[in-house]
Order: C-alpha cells, then sequence, then structure tokens
C-alpha cells in the first residue's frame, strides 16, 4: 500500500509555465483523500512552496515541504519547519571566491532572497535581452533555470546585487551557478574535483547546485520515512534533475521524467512522460493507483 508520493517541484510537478496540470492536480487531491501523503521535494525554499502546497490542499491533509534539497522540512498542517543543516559563512566563502573567478553567474540563496554575482560578460547578455524583450527598469538582473533573466521576486523578494563576497551574511541555505548548458558542463566537472567535500548536482540543463556532503533531498526523505514509519516500498518518489536521484536511491519505486537527462533516467527504476505530459498522472495511472 502507498502511503506517501515524493515529488520535486520545477521540471516534474510543475509544467513548463509554472503550473500543476489539471489531471495531475485531481489525481493528488483524490489520493490525498484515501491518506496518500504528499512530500514537495524541491531546491526551493518554503516561501516558493507553500502556494502549491495549499493549491494541492496540502495543509489539510498532512503534507511535507522538503526544502532545499533537504536543508529543511516544513510539516505544512502543524506549521511547523525544523532546518537541519544550513552551509556555514565559511563554507560559503570557500566555494564563493571561486566561483566569482569563473565565466558564471553565482548565487548564495536564503529563505526569501539571494545574493547575486554575474560578471560583465553576463551583464552585458542580460542588458541586450532586457532591451529586446523591452522589459522595465525595474526587473530583476538575476538568472534562472532557463534564462538569463527570470523575475523570481515573488518567492526571492529581496536581492542583493554583490560586488564584495564580505556582502553575504547568514544564513545561506545553498549556492546556485548558472551559465549555458555547452559551458555547464565543464564548470560542473571542475567543481566537483575542486570541491570533493560539497555535493554538486545538475539540477536544469544551464544550472547547478552547491550544499555540503551530508546535505541532500534523499537523506531528508529517508528521516521523514523513519518518523513515519514508511518502508521504501510504501513511497513513491518523481524527479527530473540529478538532485533527484538521491531520492530514488530510498524508495523501490522511482520515476525519471520524460525530459530527463540521461545520468537521471538511468538511476530511476522507471521512466515516465515529460513534465508537459502529464508525467505523473500517467504513472500513478499505469500503477492502478488512479483511474482514467
Amino acid at each position: 500500500m502507498i502511503k506517501a508520493i515524493v515529488m520535486d517541484m520545477d521540471g516534474t510537478l510543475l509544467d513548463s509555465n509554472n503550473q500543476i496540470l489539471p489531471k495531475t492536480k485531481q489525481a493528488l487531491l483524490e489520493l490525498q483523500e484515501k491518506e496518500v501523503r504528499l512530500i514537495l521535494a524541491s531546491g526551493r525554499s518554503y516561501t516558493r512552496l507553500v502556494p502549491y502546497a495549499k493549491e494541492l490542499q496540502m495543509d489539510s491533509h498532512h503534507g511535507y515541504l522538503l526544502e532545499v534539497d533537504g536543508v529543511a522540512v516544513y510539516d505544512i498542517h502543524h506549521d511547523q519547519r525544523k532546518i537541519l543543516r544550513r552551509m556555514t559563512i565559511e563554507e560559503v566563502r570557500k566555494v564563493f571566491l571561486e566561483l566569482m573567478t569563473l565565466d558564471c553567474e553565482s548565487m548564495a540563496c536564503f529563505d526569501d532572497g539571494v545574493y547575486d554575482y554575474f560578471p560583465d560578460s553576463i551583464r552585458a547578455i542580460k542588458e541586450k535581452l532586457r532591451k529586446e524583450q523591452g522589459l522595465p527598469k525595474d526587473y530583476p538582473w538575476t538568472a534562472g533555470p532557463w534564462s538569463w533573466l527570470a523575475d523570481m521576486r515573488k518567492g526571492y523578494p529581496k536581492i542583493t546585487y554583490l560586488k564584495d563576497i564580505d556582502q553575504i551574511q547568514p544564513p545561506i541555505n545553498k549556492l546556485q551557478v548558472m551559465q549555458e548548458e555547452e559551458k555547464l558542463e565543464s564548470l560542473y566537472l571542475y567543481l566537483v574535483d575542486r570541491f570533493p567535500e560539497f555535493n554538486v548536482f545538475r539540477t536544469a540543463p544551464r544550472q547547478l547546485e552547491i550544499l555540503p556532503k551530508g546535505v541532500s533531498k534523499g537523506e531528508t526523505l529517508g528521516k521523514i520515512m523513519k518518523e513515519n514509519g514508511w518502508s521504501a516500498d510504501e513511497v513513491i518518489a518523481f524527479g527530473d534533475g540529478e538532485n533527484d536521484v538521491s531520492l530514488f536511491d530510498v524508495v523501490t519505486c522511482s520515476y525519471a521524467m520524460g525530459q530527463a537527462r540521461s545520468y537521471v533516467k538511468e538511476k530511476a527504476a522507471h521512466i515516465t512522460l515529460s513534465n508537459n505530459e502529464e508525467g505523473i498522472w500517467h504513472a500513478l495511472k499505469k500503477l492502478g493507483l488512479i483511474e482514467e
């Protein structure tokens, strides 16, 4: 019997317009009525997860938010949040100083904001995009997983554009790196070799995330499962990024989304359709958990 379903957000539960598609939404609402618990497992903090959790009525059905790749757990029904492990300022400085020398955009993320640094070469790209797209002057300079310009102010309203690393103040949850897909691969290999004491995840084609070793979605999911007495075959996991692979390691039934990279698909027990094709709904239907 399935007790819980754990889902990544970007590229998994959400389509490319950041929406939960209707069949998937209805299926998840129905399964909660049958006492199946939902867990949103994301690189996002609670500020960017709560609206989706409430859309799924998780606050009424004892759902969990597994935040920032395992940094924190939020019991949304009881409004209780537990921080498991943030980055120390020494860890942040060690990695971020290196990132500032590389050709990439680097972010130090906290619950409701980011410290953002990008070199002049990337600023020129952003300025060109702003002009081409006719964006207003107050539009953020921050990049997102899919573009050099992304407005994340609803979840990260506090944005500081860095000139000096001393501007970064704790608490910091994680670091992010943004670059075009072709260049990101070499950055990934360099950072994995340069910082073996950290987890470096390819979370999207043009985004990396960096956290200390021992912090992962899988580690934190394991703690939630133990606390609730759920076994590996009672939880289903869905994901599309490298930071989701650790989820696959602690459950028997795991699904990679159809558009996931090969290094994610080969770690999953199953592959479903993409996030834009109701991939979660199709998998749940195939498992016999929902009807047409």
